[in-house]
């Protein structure tokens, strides 16, 4: 059985929209040949410059599929 490895995208922001799926999805399609075990997702909010920033962070855990 392969190990499992993490893969992280963080993203901060002041757009209530950020990029973070399609940099998710670019890096997935860049790597067919992964089984997803466990996703994790955490978000949290600050005021940065008197401006509310939003950070997302998505970690999957991953291991190299299994060719048979």
């Amino acid at each position: 059985m392969e190990p499992l490895k993490a893969k992280i995208f963080s993203y901060c922001t002041t757009n209530i929209n950020p990029p973070g799926e399609l940099q998710l999805n670019e890096w997935l399609e860049e790597n067919p040949d992964i089984e997803i075990v466990h996703v994790l997702q955490s978000e949290s909010m600050t005021v940065h410059d008197e401006m509310l920033e939003r950070n997302l962070t998505i970690t999957l855990l991953y291991r190299l599929a299994q060719i048979q």
